[in-house]
């Protein structure tokens, strides 16, 4: 049983260690101790409404989210060291800014999340952690003229339509072009895309994958 200690709330586990539904359980125990406060999560009925993309809305929290405990094996496993750079495409409530201030406090984050809600939850709750709010910043990342700002590592889930994914994909590989960089893809969407069309990202290297996640180097 994976047991939540508030002195090291995100302990370093081994992946497969625990079972998923208990990486679960651990999460709601953490946002429940940093004070997350979910009541309004789903009070996008009319954004759903009025939006052809797909955001995640009317899925339990801890169904959409990463658990804690993966996002700190995710950045172990990709050797972060300092004064680089990690970018959250899609970055919900900010799990892994806490995860990164707690634990790899010399690296920069910026998280991007389109649900402006879900963004002051965030900001609300890390202000109280100490760790900066300006670094999630609300955003739709399929706007057209959008591009994310240079970073190492890039991390996202599938945080959109497959025709946003695609958008964002193609934004990395111009960044790409200047700097090689990592890209971590969590979910069915955002892999298929990398191996069926953005052979940029998964054809020259050979990726790492793993049940949940894949890591790719441009």
């Amino acid at each position: 049983m994976l047991v939540f200690n508030p002195f090291d709330p995100v302990p370093q586990i081994s992946l497969g260690e625990y079972s998923y539904s208990e990486e679960k359980a651990h999460s709601a125990q953490v946002d429940e101790w940093l004070g997350y406060d979910f009541s309004a999560e789903e009070q996008m009925g009319e954004i759903q409404k009025n939006s052809d993309e797909e955001y995640w809305f009317g899925l339990p929290v801890q169904h959409m989210q990463t658990p804690y405990t993966e996002i700190r094996s995710i950045l172990e496993l990709v050797g972060l060291s300092g004064g680089q750079s990690v970018i959250d495409l899609g970055c919900a409530y900010g799990r892994m800014a806490f995860v990164i201030s707690r634990y790899f406090p010399t690296v920069k984050f910026t998280g991007y999340e389109f649900v402006e809600s879900r963004v002051a939850e965030a900001k609300r709750v890390l202000a109280s952690q100490d760790v900066d709010p300006a670094c999630l910043i609300h955003q739709d990342l399929a706007e057209p003229g959008f591009s994310p700002e240079r970073a190492d590592l890039y991390f996202m889930f599938d945080f959109g339509s497959p025709d946003a994914i695609h958008k964002t994909l193609n934004d990395l590989r111009i960044l790409a072009q200047r700097k090689p960089i990592k890209v971590i893809a969590r979910g069915r969407s955002a892999r298929a895309q990398i191996h069926k069309t953005h052979h940029w990202l998964g054809g020259v290297n050979e990726a790492e994958h793993f049940p949940h996640f894949s890591i790719y180097r441009s």
